[in-house]
């Protein structure tokens, strides 16, 4: 009888312990239930956070770029008006010597004297160059120096005593720098040596005029 007894005890308390093993289980299952809502409300709560903050971003950007697409547009036509007048200041000290040439040419209608046409062309003709003398542009000194494709265009040869090997001995068109660059070369005739052959067959140096 008492091992029948002890046998029911055991039985007893081995249940007791398993309801007991159980309803730990069923606690720590809650709670871990409870932990991931909470987690998951966690993150939602983030990602709505970010997601605003992405919907800012995104519009602060489409605002500068509609900003920056309006910029362009300003600059553009800025540039095109300062292309369009970039040379207002020079041309209209051009039309001062304008005017001059215009005055001379009514002067010379009016009198026989060439002197005083020939006079009143000249100021006009350093007027001008002042003008240019302002922007940057001087002319090429050419005759008499030795001949330099970068400065010099030459045209053709010409005879001259006294004259060094390809050196410029007559200027044809006047050329001009613009600052330190070549806004025009010069047309020159250049002295060449060649060879004349004389009476007898013998040749000997000499100068001769021939087109280039």
């Amino acid at each position: 009888m008492e091992t029948i007894e002890e046998n029911n005890e055991e039985e007893i308390f081995s249940l007791s312990g398993q309801e007991d093993a159980s309803l730990e289980e069923s606690v720590e299952e809650v709670v871990s239930q409870e932990s991931w809502g909470d987690k998951m409300q966690l993150l939602q709560g983030m990602l709505g956070r970010k997601t605003e903050e992405a919907q800012k971003a995104g519009d602060k950007y489409l605002y500068l770029l509609a900003d920056f697409e309006n910029y362009k547009k300003r600059s553009q036509k800025e540039q095109g008006e300062s292309a369009r007048f970039s040379n207002a200041k020079l041309l209209k000290e051009m039309l001062v010597v304008l005017d001059n040439l215009e005055r001379a040419v009514l002067h010379s209608k009016e009198t026989a004297d060439g002197g005083k046409i020939t006079e009143g062309l000249d100021l006009v003709v350093k007027q001008f160059l002042s003008c240019l003398g302002q922007y940057g542009v001087k002319s090429i000194d050419s005759l008499n120096q030795p001949f330099d494709p970068v400065y010099h265009q030459a045209v053709g040869y010409l005879e001259r005593s006294g004259c060094e090997k390809d050196q410029v001995v007559e200027e044809v068109q006047k050329g001009y720098m613009l600052h330190d660059r070549v806004l025009r070369a010069s047309m020159v005739l250049i002295s060449k040596e060649k060879a004349v052959v004389e009476e007898g067959g013998q040749a000997v140096g000499g100068f001769v005029d021939q087109n280039i």
